[in-house]
């Protein structure tokens, strides 16, 4: 399996962020979480929008390793390192075909989804909601720890948790089996973004502490 930029991925969402966007990106990677997703959906947002904000974002930390949620041809014109797919998509080997050198990603739900992702030759994937998400509402039953962990027992791609994680919590996912975590909501509603972006990397640091994370 690819080693992951970091244990830790913010996404940075349009529906979340607004026109704030890049400047509120910029700042979480300049506190030192450098691995962003670059996540736009809707009808009124389209490829050359993802591209002018993925181009500023990079212009301004241009240590940042960007990637690209949903759109491959955002992702190629930005020659953009990861590509990340949401749940559903079907296409996914004739993804990895096109884009062999780029880092790409799955959001998945459950055992089945993880097992899908790996056979079609994903490096990583969200499994989601492992606790109750702070950045929308909860449908349905979020997994917990035990229900992360038999998920991801035995599946061979990295397993990020997504879904409620605070630094806190990072300890608990990693010995359930997680190899980082994705956030949202933990970090870009934050009060102090800077202060808790670096409280997510001291901790991820700590807990999933490796040659590759520092």
């Amino acid at each position: 399996m690819p080693a992951l930029p970091f244990p830790v991925v913010a996404i940075a969402d349009h529906e979340t962020l607004g026109p704030e966007l890049v400047e509120t990106a910029t700042r979480v990677a300049g506190a030192g979480l450098r691995w962003v997703c670059l996540r736009a959906k809707g009808p009124d947002v389209g490829t050359r929008q993802r591209v002018e904000w993925g181009r500023d974002l990079l212009e301004r930390c241009p240590r940042v390793f960007l990637t690209v949620h949903g759109d491959p041809a955002a992702c190629a014109e930005l020659r953009a390192p990861g590509l990340h797919l949401p749940s559903g998509r079907r296409d996914l080997e004739a993804l990895r075909r096109r884009f062999p050198g780029v880092l790409l990603g799955v959001s998945c739900h459950d055992r089945a989804d993880l097992e899908a992702a790996a056979r079609a030759g994903a490096d990583y994937a969200f499994l989601s909601p492992v606790f109750r998400p702070s950045s929308k509402p909860l449908r349905g039953e979020a997994l917990g720890l035990e229900g992360f962990r038999w998920a991801v027992r035995g599946v061979s791609l990295s397993v990020l948790a997504l879904g409620g994680i605070t630094p806190e919590r990072l300890a608990a996912v990693a010995a359930a089996g997680a190899a980082g975590a994705a956030v949202l909501g933990g970090v870009f509603r934050a009060p102090d973004l800077e202060s808790r972006a670096r409280a997510y990397r001291q901790e991820a640091l700590r807990v999933f502490a490796s040659p590759a994370t520092k």
